[in-house]
């Protein structure tokens, strides 16, 4: 191996990857998926051999040497490597930042963790499966053996989770491991705590709240066999593990899965992959599936495992309508649901508000002028924040003390629209004696905070719960009788064609959380618009009657999943060398060979047009042919990098998009 070229991945933004010899006096064997300390530039960093060879594109005497081989045997072991080289390719992203987003800070800092054994131990307190759960359940396992993809498709309270751990039960009692993914990090304390008490202390933990060391702990000891099951949130998909057997994708139709910054990945689309790979079963649940997860089980490449029945039997909840064109509201609140509120509470039973706006309100204008607190960094309004007395932008965390008067014509500033923070305040002084609790980004920042925030909700001490779709993420409030929608026009008729999946998505995962353990539940749905069509399809028929309904309009208008996209974005200072930038890349695509292929929207304006000082702009790319929008997007790396155009702007592509601002 003397003569040997280590390419080493370094985490920098350019996609090339660097040639080093090994070290002159080291005992250690180079192989791939070892750490390495490299020199670089003016510093030593900490670098992954992604490949060794015989030469390089480098004259000799440009070749530096490995300062040290950091591991005795590969810290990324064959199967991460792959994850990692496929990452690379599909998400057009920079080998070293690829690296850098699959193993936590803590090893890539050249630190190894000391690892302790916590493996699966005989389960305890199994609980028996209901009629319509064994079905479900032997139906997978006949389709786990044949290695099947299948979509656990089972309304909101059928005992999805349930079913779960039988399934994991059945992989780690033939000593496999498990990979069990939740979108939020609000749903690991349930599971944790329903995983130990039947499997014992055999969980490691990786999500955002976890430190550094703990989270490395757990990536090791699952990669060194010590480690039974790894339950987490999106970045938990690159563990190595040593024998996994089951990788379970919790509300598999969650946005978070996808990662908006950086390398723009879905973890649900890479368990698809690891999955292949790996050769094991993978169970992707929900009560309102993705329209990918869906078309996909259309077109066979999922196997669909239905849950039609609740396990506690219980009527369907009553839904209903308030016209708030005939019923007025006071800060966002009608009559007709303070009413509701009242019955509800008369009985001992909860009651949960559903808006997806944090703080007190969007909002905040001169009612002389008409002069909107916009933030000065960012194409958006500032949020009101009464609690702290503060005015927030919610993209880039700038913040003022919010004044009374207006600065240009010294008119009194009202707040218009509501927030989270301004319906709790409503509920208080309507209900005073009774306990609400708020439930947002805001309201549990820490995990102290956000266990003792659900630790109410679930425990029944709050009567009232506010909040934001975290409350509709897979949580059982056994006492929960009503549901509300403060804001349906919001949500249902946004700008971006995802915009009725996700509210609809969100409709049936609250509606379900109510009237368990046979109460009566009931929805309402506040709205100026109660005869559009949609809207009453959601109060009429299923989830997966509103999808058939729905995925026409996407066919028809060739929106995902019936054609495949990418998003290429960029910011700079200057409008002007943005969209030099983005004129470029289209007059580029224009002239390939697979325009004909390729439907081009833009360069225009991105939906926000400025964050923190950066104007921002962006084009589209949408094909029904994947395989050429890939080879485009290969190509047109190739030309930024040859033409030199990405050095005045910061710029990126994000296949497969969710979020289009």
């Amino acid at each position: 191996m003397k003569n040997s070229i280590l390419n080493i991945a370094v985490d920098t933004p350019v996609s090339q990857i660097f040639d080093y010899y090994p070290p002159e006096d080291s005992d250690c064997s180079p192989k791939i998926g070892q750490r390495a300390l490299v020199p670089f530039g003016r510093r030593e960093v900490v670098g992954f051999i992604h490949g060794i060879s015989n030469d390089s594109s480098l004259p000799k005497k440009k070749i530096k040497s490995c300062k040290s081989i950091i591991d005795k045997d590969p810290l990324i072991n064959e199967g991460a490597h792959e994850l990692v080289s496929w990452c690379k390719n599909y998400y057009h992203h920079p080998l070293g930042k690829t690296y850098a987003t699959a193993v936590p800070r803590y090893l890539r800092a050249g630190k190894t963790p000391a690892i302790e054994k916590m493996l699966f131990q005989e389960s305890k307190d199994k609980k028996k499966l209901k009629a319509h759960q064994k079905k479900a359940y032997d139906g997978c396992i006949k389709l786990l053996k044949k290695s099947a993809h299948i979509l656990l498709n089972g309304v909101t309270g059928s005992g999805k989770t349930e079913i779960y751990l039988h399934l994991m039960e059945r992989v780690l009692s033939k000593k496999e491991q498990v990979l069990f993914l939740v979108p939020e990090i609000g749903l690991t304390p349930q599971l944790y705590e329903a995983i130990t008490s039947r499997f014992g202390n055999c969980v490691g933990l990786i999500h955002s709240s976890t430190t550094d060391k703990s989270r490395a702990k757990a990536w090791l000891a699952a990669k060194e066999n010590k480690l039974s099951v790894i339950l987490g949130t999106r970045s938990s998909i690159f563990v190595p593990f040593h024998s996994l057997g089951l990788i379970v994708i919790d509300e598999e139709h969650d946005e978070s899965y996808k990662q908006q910054s950086g390398l723009m990945y879905s973890a649900r689309d890479l368990a698809v992959v690891k999955a292949k790979k790996s050769g094991c079963g993978l169970v992707l649940g929900s009560a309102t599936p993705s329209y990918e997860s869906l078309l996909n089980a259309e077109k066979g490449k999922y196997s669909e495992v239905r849950l039609t029945k609740k396990v506690f039997s219980a009527k369907p909840p009553e839904k209903k309508l308030i016209n708030l064109n005939t019923n007025s509201s006071k800060k966002g609140l009608s009559a007709p649901l303070f009413r509701s509120i009242s019955k509800a509470l008369k009985k001992g039973e909860q009651s949960l508000l559903f808006i997806n706006r944090r703080g007190y309100s969007p909002v905040t204008m001169c009612e002389e002028c008409g002069k909107i607190e916009e933030c000065p960094r960012c194409e958006s309004n500032l949020v009101s924040y009464k609690g702290t007395g503060k005015l927030k932008c919610h993209h880039c965390s700038y913040q003022k003390t919010a004044e009374t008067e207006c600065l240009v014509c010294e008119g009194k500033k009202i707040t218009v629209g509501h927030g989270t923070e301004k319906i709790e305040e409503e509920l208080k002084d309507k209900f005073p004696n009774e306990m609400i609790i708020r439930i947002d980004r805001d309201t549990t920042s820490s995990n102290k905070k956000r266990v003792e925030a659900f630790g109410y909700a679930k425990s029944g001490d709050a009567k009232i719960l506010v909040g934001t779709q975290m409350l509709t993420k897979g949580h059982d409030f056994p006492n929960l009788s009503l549901v509300a929608f403060v804001n349906v026009d919001q949500g249902l008729f946004g700008s971006g064609y995802r915009s009725s999946e996700r509210f609809a998505q969100q409709y049936y995962q609250a509606s379900g959380r109510c009237g368990r353990r046979n109460k009566k539940g009931l929805v309402l749905l506040q709205t100026h618009n109660a005869e559009n069509e949609a809207l009453q399809a959601l109060l009429n028929d299923s989830y997966m009657a509103f999808y058939e309904k729905n995925k026409e309009d996407r066919r028809r208008l060739e929106w995902p999943p019936y054609t495949y996209s990418f998003l290429l974005r960029a910011e700079s200072p200057s409008e002007k060398n943005v969209f030099h930038f983005l004129d470029n890349i289209a007059e580029f695509i224009k002239n390939s060979e697979y325009i004909s292929s390729i439907k081009l929207l833009g360069p225009i304006q991105s939906p926000i047009g400025i964050i923190r000082g950066k104007k921002r702009g962006q084009l589209m790319l949408i094909s029904k042919n994947r395989k050429k929008l890939h080879m485009i997007g290969g190509r047109l790396i190739s030309f930024i990098d040859a033409k030199k155009l990405g050095t005045k702007v910061k710029w990126s592509i994000d296949v497969d998009p969710t979020d289009h601002s």
